[in-house]
């Protein structure tokens, strides 16, 4: 069984003025990040996303390029893109905490040739350090992205799940409630033969979305979300509440009540669970 420290999110939001916290969350200048010593905590949320939008995403237009390593010139361009801006280096260090292994740092330098070190922590995807990042990478590092979105500045910490053997499908009875499952690809338009003019990001409800809620996630009034859930309105539209155990396939057992390993040909989902509040 995997530990607690190997999939539990610390999500937070980026303010304008974000500072390091005592976890480490994102990069500074001339300096490596620091870690806690849980090395699949991430100490903030995504909550202004550049390059996670719904008709962009994470495309060559950002400096970011999936056929090569993040490690690369032509994988993460240092003078074109995410890496030239501040709210841009906040989206590398969540793309290096989903894809790369704890025991991994992604040293990348600005426009300015100031370097700037990213740790990773689940480890979803640690062949993009150095290669390509395919199918199943993008999808992969998509869900684990969206799955740190909070759009409303709450800090809340959260547990995941996923068939992905970097995380794997044991609970924690601290976080009961189920709250939903992230899947897509937001680095290309159109795959799976979804709308060819958008990405598509999506999440389905779990058994608990609607459990004590928190602002900016699932179940709140979410402004600004990056992704839909497609089983209200949207290519799979069933006409129902848009569960996930409605549309989805769950785990193998014995823990086919964790999560949902693929939702209508989705194969890398991700599985969020919250605390109870009282």
């Amino acid at each position: 069984m995997k530990t607690m420290t190997r999939r539990m999110l610390q999500l937070l939001s980026f303010s304008a003025a974000c500072a390091l916290s005592a976890g480490g969350c994102d990069t500074a200048p001339e300096e490596e990040v620091h870690e806690s010593d849980a090395p699949a905590s991430a100490t903030n949320g995504l909550t202004a996303i550049n390059g996670l939008s719904s008709t962009n995403g994470l495309s060559s237009t950002n400096g970011l390029s999936s056929t090569n390593g993040l490690s690369s010139t032509n994988g993460l361009s240092s003078t074109n893109g995410l890496m030239t801006t501040s709210a841009g280096r906040d989206t590398v260090a969540y793309i290096a905490r989903c894809a790369l292994p704890a025991t991994a740092t992604l040293v990348k330098k600005d426009q300015n040739g100031v370097s700037y070190s990213f740790k990773g922590a689940l480890g979803l995807a640690p062949q993009w350090q150095d290669g390509a990042c395919d199918i199943n990478c993008q999808e992969i590092v998509s869900a684990c992205l969206m799955a740190h979105i909070n759009t409303a500045g709450v800090h809340i910490p959260l547990w995941i799940v996923a068939k992905n053997p970097s995380v794997g499908w044991s609970l924690n009875p601290d976080y009961p409630n189920q709250e939903g499952s992230f899947f897509g690809n937001i680095f290309t338009k159109g795959t799976h033969g979804t709308d060819p003019m958008k990405v598509p990001a999506f999440y389905c409800n779990g058994n608990a979305y609607n459990v004590d809620v928190v602002p900016g996630r699932i179940g709140a009034s979410q402004q600004g979300a990056p992704y839909v859930n497609p089983y209200i309105v949207g290519p799979y539209a069933t006409g129902t509440a848009g569960y996930c155990r409605d549309v989805c396939a769950t785990s193998d057992r014995p823990y086919q009540t964790s999560g949902f390993k693929s939702c209508n040909g989705w194969n890398n989902v991700i599985t969020v669970y919250r605390q109870a509040t009282n």
